[in-house]
């Protein structure tokens, strides 16, 4: 069991410098924009218009899930120069936090696993089976 519990607990220490640099990647004070970019292509109905023969209207909007439900909202061209960092930011802020919650649950799986290699069992077995020795 030693051996086990020796490569454990190496296996444990990784993590926990994995935990420790993620922790570094979310401590940043950058700003952040909840949501994506992304350019919304779309037919207006009209039917004399260029979008009815295949030119697409586009439009910049930022979408995010609010209360269970995606939201878009327009993004006029000026914004998008100061916008595309803050919500590239939250992407990456996201996905840290996404490892580091990854990350802790294999560390408690590996304390869990070293315990269980740690327990006894109490109390101990009776000799020949007899509940009453």
């Amino acid at each position: 069991m030693s051996e086990t519990a020796s490569r454990l607990r190496q296996k444990l220490w990784q993590v926990y410098r994995a935990v420790d640099h993620t922790l570094h990647l979310l401590k940043g004070d950058a700003p952040m924009v909840q949501g994506s970019l992304y350019l919304l292509r779309r037919k207006c109905g009209k039917p004399n218009c260029r979008c009815a023969r295949g030119e697409l209207h586009a439009s910049w909007v930022l979408t995010r899930s609010e209360s269970g439900r995606g939201r878009l909202y327009p993004v006029r061209a000026e914004q998008l120069a100061t916008l595309r960092p803050l919500a590239r930011e939250y992407r990456r802020w996201q996905q840290a936090r996404a490892r580091l919650v990854k990350q802790c649950a294999e560390m408690v799986a590996l304390i869990d696993e070293l315990a269980e290699g740690r327990l006894q069992s109490w109390p101990p077995d009776k000799p020949d089976g007899d509940p009453t020795a």
